[in-house]
């Protein structure tokens, strides 16, 4: 008894397709949910992460807080995209029911306008003195020229006889 009959090679391949075809279709279904969800999936990310737990813990965005408080208020944002409200109303209503400090992002207003500007300015005002320093640094190079003057005959016979010696040394 042959375990690699002809028949039994055919059963195995007929399995491995058989399996393949659902894997297959089970990928393709996943797909069309991923599609249907994403936009959802974004919208909720968009408010797990701009709002602060109001639990007590340490100061957490909802999607970093692992409390009971947090999971209810995942729960009650997905409920409320579910009915259909806008990301920036349930934010709206969150933030007034508990207050601006749990919004977890910096309105660019105010004192906060400044920490959105600073990086600019600090950046520019390094890239400036940079510049002024190299163009600083450029303008001191000396430019060696030869003289206009020729050297003497007199010289120069000197130069060429101790050219001679050294060659003849050498």
């Amino acid at each position: 008894m042959t375990i690699f009959n002809s028949r039994n090679i055919v059963c195995i391949c007929l399995a491995l397709l058989v399996g393949n075809l659902s894997i297959v279709s089970n990928t393709v279904v996943a797909d069309e949910k991923t599609e249907d969800t994403k936009a959802f999936d974004t919208q909720l990310n968009e408010l797990l992460t701009t709002v602060y737990c109001y639990c007590g813990c340490v100061k957490e965005t909802i999607q970093a807080c692992v409390c009971v408080t947090a999971q209810n208020i995942e729960a009650d944002f997905r409920n409320r995209l579910l009915e259909g409200n806008s990301v920036d109303l349930i934010r709206t209503d969150y933030l007034e029911k508990w207050g601006p400090e749990f919004s977890a992002v910096m309105p660019a207003k105010g004192v906060n306008l400044i920490a959105y500007i600073m990086p600019a300015v600090i950046l520019l005002a390094l890239g400036g003195v940079i510049l002024f320093i190299r163009l600083q640094s450029s303008g001191n190079k000396v430019i060696r020229t030869l003289p206009d003057k020729q050297i003497s005959d007199e010289l120069q016979q000197k130069v060429e006889s101790e050219l001679k010696k050294y060659k003849e040394q050498n």
